[in-house]
Formats: C-alpha cells, sequence, structure tokens
C-alpha cells in the first residue's frame, strides 16, 4: 500500500491563500489537486490549466511506485461538504487545531485522504523541528529533553537529550537496579570519547533466592553522536519516551530571567507577534496577548498564550510570573477512520 505524506500545516497555508484569491476574483472555486506520479499536490481550479497556488512536495512515501501503472491526477472539492457536513477546508483546519501535522494520501483503491499526527520512522531527517519536552521512560524521570515534532519510533517519541541528561538517565538507570534487585534491568553503560558516546545495554537478571550472583550480559550496544546541534537521541525499544508533567516550579520569576530546568514557552520570533510557542512551534496569527488592569490596584496583568496547544505564560502583579506547557501532540481519541486505516 503506498502513502505519500505531506505537512499539513504547508498545505493549509496553500490551501487558505487559493481560497482567499478564489474570493477576492472571480476565478473558480479551487480544488485539491494531487499529482500522484510527482509525489506533490496544489490548489487550483479543477480544470485550470496551470496551478494556482504554490506545489507541495511529499516529505516522506511509503511503498513502491508500480511500474508501467498510470496515475491520473486525483480531485478533490475543497469547500464541498461531504455527508457529515464538513467540507475537506473545514476538516484540515480542525486537524491542524488537534495537533495532527501530517495530510496522507492512501493510494489504494479508492484513494483516500486523511491526516495523522505522526509518522513512524527509524531515521528522523535532518529537516525535522526539534520542540522542548519534559519525558519520561517507565518509571525514569521527567528529563529535560526534546522531541522531533511530528514523528515516532515504533508508537513513541522521538527524543533527544545533552550530554549531561544521558548520563543522569544512566546513573538512575542504574540506581533503580540497586534499589529492586529482585526486577530484571536494563542498565546503561557509558563510554565517552570527545565527540560522542558509546552505550551498552545491559540486562542484569534479577537477584535469585538461593544468593547466587546472577550472570549480567549485553543485550544491545550503539554508538551516540552528537547531531549538529549538539544533542543525542536516545531513541530505543527498551527505552519508550512519553510526555510528562514537569517537577514543580516557583510560582514567580522575572521576566527574561532562564533556569536551565525551565525552557520559556515562547521565544523570539521575526514573525508578525514577535513570539513563537517553543511546545508546538506556532507562530503568527496562532500566538494570542491580552493585557488587562490588574486586580492589585496598579499596573497590568499579561497573558501570552498559543491557540494551537493552550499552552500559556502569564504575569499578574499579585504573584509574578507562571507558565502552563501543554503536553504536545495532544493524546487524541482514535475515529472511526482511524480505526479502519489501522485494519487495512
Amino acid at each position: 500500500m503506498r502513502k505519500l505524506w505531506f505537512e499539513l500545516r504547508r498545505s493549509l497555508q496553500q490551501a487558505e491563500e487559493a481560497i482567499a484569491s478564489h474570493q477576492a476574483s472571480e476565478l473558480k472555486e479551487p480544488w485539491l489537486i494531487l499529482d500522484v506520479r510527482n509525489a506533490r499536490l496544489w490548489f487550483t481550479p479543477a480544470n485550470a490549466p496551470r496551478p494556482r497556488s504554490v506545489a507541495v512536495p511529499a516529505a516522506h512515501g511509503d511503498g513502491p511506485m508500480s511500474a508501467g501503472e498510470l496515475w491520473p491526477l486525483y480531485r478533490q472539492p475543497l469547500t464541498e461538504p461531504d455527508p457529515d457536513h464538513e467540507s475537506m477546508l473545514d476538516q484540515l483546519r480542525a486537524a491542524a487545531g488537534q495537533g495532527h501535522r501530517w495530510l496522507v494520501a492512501d493510494l489504494s483503491t479508492p484513494t483516500r485522504l486523511y491526516t495523522a499526527a505522526a509518522y513512524d520512522t527509524d531515521t528522523v531527517p535532518q529537516t525535522a523541528h526539534w520542540t522542548p519536552a519534559w519525558l519520561a521512560t517507565g518509571d525514569l524521570g521527567p528529563y529535560p529533553g526534546q522531541t522531533a515534532h511530528g514523528y515516532q519510533h515504533n508508537g513513541s517519541l522521538v527524543a533527544r537529550f545533552t550530554r549531561p541528561t544521558v548520563q543522569r538517565i544512566a546513573s538512575d538507570a542504574n540506581a533503580r537496579a540497586l534499589r529492586s534487585p529482585d526486577r530484571d534491568a536494563d542498565l546503561l553503560v557509558l563510554r565517552h570519547s570527545d565527540s560522542s558516546m558509546e552505550m551498552f545495554v545491559v540486562r542484569a537478571p534479577a537477584a535469585p533466592t538461593d544468593g547466587l550472583a546472577p550472570a549480567t550480559f549485553v543485550v544491545g550496544m550503539r554508538r551516540l553522536t552528537a547531531d549538529s546541534d549538539g544533542w543525542y537521541r536516545l531513541t530505543d525499544d527498551r527505552w519508550p519516551w512519553r510526555q510528562a508533567i514537569p517537577p514543580t516550579l516557583p510560582p514567580s520569576r522575572r521576566r527574561g530571567e532562564r533556569h536551565q530546568h525551565e525552557p520559556d514557552v515562547f521565544e523570539p520570533d521575526e514573525g508578525p507577534t514577535g513570539s513563537r510557542c517553543t511546545v508546538c512551534g506556532a507562530t503568527g496569527y496562532d500566538i494570542a496577548y491580552l493585557e488587562l488592569p490588574s486586580m492589585a490596584g496598579a499596573g497590568t496583568d499579561t497573558t501570552e498564550s498559543c491557540r494551537i496547544c493552550g499552552s500559556s505564560e502569564s504575569f499578574a502583579q499579585e504573584v509574578g510570573w507562571s507558565s502552563r506547557r501543554a503536553i504536545w501532540p495532544p493524546v487524541l481519541t482514535a475515529t472511526a477512520a482511524d480505526r479502519e486505516a489501522t485494519r487495512q
């Protein structure tokens, strides 16, 4: 089964621009046009001689193309309601608001379009966008790290950490084994060099009741090399990472004061609002800013929030600064279409 994966927000941006051009002129209503052979899509009136929007190339493709098979252009209207009274444009907007990252073209018969939150892969491309997160695996954590937005590995998050954090994870894993000798444990043994670390996963069986020391054995070995940003990707089936609630933070701090254990919710950006959400990567009109007279009787209370993920950062004259980082991507209830796709 061949599938093409397109970046949802980029596709939605082109769709919105095509709709705006249609409303401002006498052009026919734009449709989504899918060029399977060249793995790209665009938005234009169905019978237009050329695209009316920038073509969006597929970021990923699953399955080979059938040799010699003809693939005519696939067309779908953008604003025409389906039997559930929702248009393609409405569905794309709703999916982007829920945190979905991908627009997927399933090229089985008949061709079907749907959205997905994550693309499962063993190799994350260099173009992946990394967002700060607190991460846990099993009963270890939380640890400050970053996740590749829109990607997962065998169902768990793709995570990367700084070198000191990897050392801390290894120390915690080994300490856990000492606290619970009656349980099997996977230990992390690190061997350092200038720009890389070798990681050995060592299985330590539970201590037997007869007092004989069990034999430990190496069950895996990996060389961890820092990426271009100086971070280490710790992705392994024995260490499935998930989003975690951050440790309790003090309720107030000075604006702009940075703590190593507390990444700010928003960072400077060149967009129209001057801010970017570090949780989901939203910018522009997706960032809301509100000022109100302070309940303290003097000064102003402010709130900056993300319309996509719901993260926020607030200042109140009475309590100071506080922040809320949402779990991202959100845990979504599987739809009937998702369950059908899983069965296939």
